[in-house]
């Protein structure tokens, strides 16, 4: 969906990167115990991922509302669950205070539900068929009888 070659490298880039990153932190750093850090790292790559995706589409000039896409409706919903439950893993490892960890998993669950109602609402969007302006047409005032087989660079 992005059409800068820039940013796509860098998202391929990120990714094996990532990967190497959370599987050190999860096995090697602390293998015992649950980190949330490369929770918090990825939550943090796909806010800025989206931010940069809602920024080229509002760029571009579109034949419909932005709002009509399917792919605009998945990106708000990944959005609202990301920002929302990006503080729930940064302090879920460090306070240990019950009532607050009661409010945010209640935040949590909140947050995921409007993320799982936006998705559904997301295949409700009309999103008109693009027409590919190169297919074949054919004339109407062609004249088909004058129609002859040999080439005329040829003569």
């Amino acid at each position: 969906m992005i059409k800068n070659n820039l940013v796509k490298n860098i998202i391929k880039f990120s990714i094996p990167v990532f990967i190497l990153l959370a599987l050190t932190l999860y096995f090697i750093v602390s293998p015992k115990t649950f980190s949330t850090y490369p929770s918090v790292i990825e939550f943090l790559l796909f806010m800025i991922f989206i931010i940069y995706f809602f920024y080229e589409k509002m760029k571009t000039v579109v034949m419909y509302p932005l709002y009509q896409s399917i792919t605009f409706w998945i990106c708000v919903a990944l959005f609202i669950y990301f920002t929302g439950n990006f503080f729930f893993f940064l302090f879920v490892n460090t306070i240990k205070d019950v009532a607050f960890l009661t409010q945010m998993q209640i935040i949590y669950s909140i947050v995921t539900i409007a993320k799982n109602i936006i998705l559904c609402l997301a295949l409700f969007a009309n999103e008109p068929v693009e027409q590919n302006e190169q297919s074949l047409q054919i004339p109407t005032d062609i004249n088909l009888d004058d129609f002859t087989l040999t080439n005329p660079k040829n003569q």
